[in-house]
């Protein structure tokens, strides 16, 4: 029992590096998958999510860890700032810490020239010519 499930670690493993050398999609992989290891579809089915479980996890994580550095790096600057009494640079950091952090919303606004035509099913609905969206 041990054995499978060290092979099947070490499957998912040479999958996931087969994937992202490949840039392969499902049925790239499913059939790649089914020829090397002698699976059925489902099987290689299954493999395919776990792989994506892996690489998303690790992608994650990636992202965490760089975000963590960008945001310690800026602490740094900020702190230098402070210390050198320059108020733009404090500012620019204090900008770019808080979009880092997702409190940063831009406002977008859409303004649509024209007839918008909404259908549900059979029913057309009536014509909102020169609609602003804001």
């Amino acid at each position: 029992m041990k054995s499978n499930k060290f092979n099947h670690e070490k499957h998912l493993e040479e999958s996931v590096e087969w994937i992202l050398e490949n840039r392969a999609g499902w049925t790239q992989f499913t059939t790649w998958c089914r020829e090397k290891y002698h699976i059925n579809n489902r099987q290689a089915n299954d493999m395919w999510k776990a792989c994506w479980e892996i690489m998303s996890k690790d992608f994650d994580e990636r992202i965490k860890n760089t975000v963590n550095e960008a945001l310690m790096e800026l602490e740094q600057l900020k702190e230098d700032a402070i210390i050198n009494e320059d108020r733009r640079i404090w500012l620019e950091v204090i900008k770019y810490q808080n979009k880092i952090k997702g409190g940063e919303i831009e406002r977008i606004e859409a303004k649509i020239d024209g007839n918008v035509k909404l259908s549900w099913g059979n029913e057309l609905s009536p014509d909102f010519g020169n609609t602003e969206i804001l």
